[in-house]
């Protein structure tokens, strides 16, 4: 983005709540966010952007964290999981309710964290597992092991107000398309 748009002031402000993202878009407090589950609501316009694989990031030492093949969605129901509160990200937490229900599971949820870093330290300290994206992995936290998760993907999509007529915010996601295509 440097490279392409160098008089661009790109001020980032990191935030794991979807709604709190979504809701900045509309307010005008952002002009784009790359968010995984962005509020339904006429006024957002939304892109997929990336997907990429779920992980199911296990204690070190858990017998399901030492198999080097991805963990089977019946591996939801062998461990208890940390998981963000539904106020915080409601689409995000049903939607790993939903892979548990889809496997036929009925998930124990054992903590609730609202930020990456607390989930990580949650499975870290044995509370339980935490599905999160592939990403996520990169924290590469001490005491935590990632598995991926079968069959799974989540979306991250480019958000923006569907009335937004700024040329930098159609060029922004124009840079951001074209990278993506690059890596």
């Amino acid at each position: 983005m440097r490279r392409e748009l160098p008089r661009v002031d790109l001020q980032l402000e990191e935030s794991f709540n979807d709604a709190e993202m979504s809701a900045g878009v509309l307010e005008g407090r952002f002009d784009l966010a790359v968010q995984r589950l962005p509020m339904r609501d006429a006024r957002l316009a939304t892109q997929v952007w990336w997907r990429e694989p779920l992980t199911l990031f296990l204690p070190a030492g858990h017998p399901l964290a030492h198999p080097s093949e991805p963990a089977p969605l019946a591996a939801l129901g062998q461990i208890p999981l940390v998981i963000w509160p539904r106020e915080v990200s409601p689409r995000s937490y049903d939607e790993i309710i939903a892979l548990c229900h889809g496997a036929g599971l009925v998930p124990r949820i054992s903590a609730e964290g609202r930020s990456v870093q607390t989930l990580l330290a949650l499975v870290a300290a044995k509370f339980g597992a935490a599905v999160l994206a592939d990403s996520h992995r990169a924290l590469r936290r001490i005491g935590v092991t990632p598995r991926p998760l079968a069959d799974t993907s989540t979306t991250l999509h480019l958000v923006w107000r569907a009335d937004d007529t700024n040329p930098l915010v159609e060029r922004l996601r124009t840079v951001l398309t074209d990278a993506r295509g690059r890596v």
